[in-house]
């Protein structure tokens, strides 16, 4: 590909971000920081299948690779170390709308995705060898999976039948994502009779980007596990039991069992001895995740419908912004969980 891989995906972020984020953003974005803000900001923008999918990024990374777009003249600069696409970066960026992951969705999975490969990738090992009748060192040492592996395998009688189901599932889920994302998963699988690949030993063979190949590989993967959610793929759904995606960071969480009980954001601070601002943030969280969740208590509907018609006048998620436009009559928490509710509604 003539602009890296690292490139096209910040391209896809400045443009859905719109000049209202600096390239931190990204960054936090990528890297699946836990903060109200990344938390809304990947709501807000749509960019949700992105959160966590880029563990390894670096604020280094992503300056060279907006160095290259402005280079190229498909982004430039703004004020307060912003980013925006060019013209031609727009029309750039729309051929090359298919090279993005279609399948990802790393807001749902991107805490337990490591767990299941492991468990997929040691138990496809596992029942290679078997079947074989080889020894064999496993591909992975994490105690936990050797553990549940071993559990899975007791209790699922013959290994020829486990085998031949795990095969002709594999085969059925790689045979609805594209040629070169099929090649790239199953390179990665270990048998009996060959160690599964790198990502860098793939990206060589491919002769393309090893992030590229990286995310290849988890649009795959997402695209499994959601198969495994909706009840289309059995063999997988039995590898995500207890891998329970998460949907609430786990103090947010505690607030709405609190919130749940009765208890106001006072009283909540008080007994968990947080901030106000804290509790706030987690109550901006629930509203994003939680589709029965009302705001009603926090802020009026008059107020609500003021908030949302500035955000879309003024067509920006900036909280400054709208606050003004609105005379500072409503707070900067009651704009948060309006936006918040707002997006939660369409992505739920």
């Amino acid at each position: 590909m003539r602009h890296g891989y690292a490139s096209l995906l910040l391209a896809h972020c400045l443009r859905r971000f719109n000049g209202e984020r600096t390239l931190a953003a990204v960054y936090h974005l990528f890297s699946g920081k836990k903060s109200a803000q990344t938390l809304q900001d990947s709501k807000w923008f749509q960019l949700e299948p992105f959160f966590g999918t880029w563990k390894d990024v670096t604020v280094a990374k992503l300056e060279a690779a907006v160095q290259e777009l402005i280079e190229q003249q498909l982004a430039a600069s703004g004020a307060n170390r912003t980013y925006r696409l060019t013209e031609a970066g727009k029309r750039w960026l729309d051929t090359q709308e298919s090279m993005l992951p279609r399948h990802l969705n790393g807001w749902r999975y991107h805490d337990i995705e490591q767990l299941f490969w492991q468990r997929l990738s040691l138990i496809g090992q596992t029942l290679s060898n078997l079947v074989y009748r080889q020894r064999f060192t496993p591909i992975c040492r994490d105690e936990r999976t050797l553990l549940w592996v071993k559990q899975y395998l007791l209790a699922n009688g013959s290994r020829q039948t486990l085998a031949a189901s795990l095969c002709e599932e594999l085969i059925r889920l790689l045979e609805a994502v594209s040629e070169e994302e099929a090649t790239v998963f199953t390179l990665r699988l270990t048998s009996a009779v060959r160690i599964g690949w790198t990502a860098e030993q793939i990206a060589a063979y491919l002769e393309t980007d090893v992030l590229y190949v990286q995310f290849q590989f988890r649009n795959v993967l997402h695209y499994m596990m959601a198969e495994a959610e909706a009840g289309r793929a059995p063999t997988m759904a039995e590898l995500m039991d207890g891998l329970v995606p998460v949907q609430l960071t786990q103090s947010a969480q505690k607030t709405y069992e609190w919130l749940q009980k009765g208890k106001t954001m006072e009283e909540i601070a008080l007994l968990r001895r947080l901030k106000r601002s804290t509790i706030e943030d987690h109550i901006v969280e629930i509203a994003a995740n939680v589709p029965s969740f009302s705001i009603a208590p926090f802020v009026t509907d008059e107020k609500a419908a003021s908030i949302q018609a500035a955000a879309r006048a003024l067509g920006t998620r900036k909280l400054k912004h709208i606050r003004e436009a609105l005379g500072g009559a409503v707070s900067y928490f009651e704009i948060r969980l309006v936006l918040a509710k707002e997006v939660g509604r369409w992505m739920n």
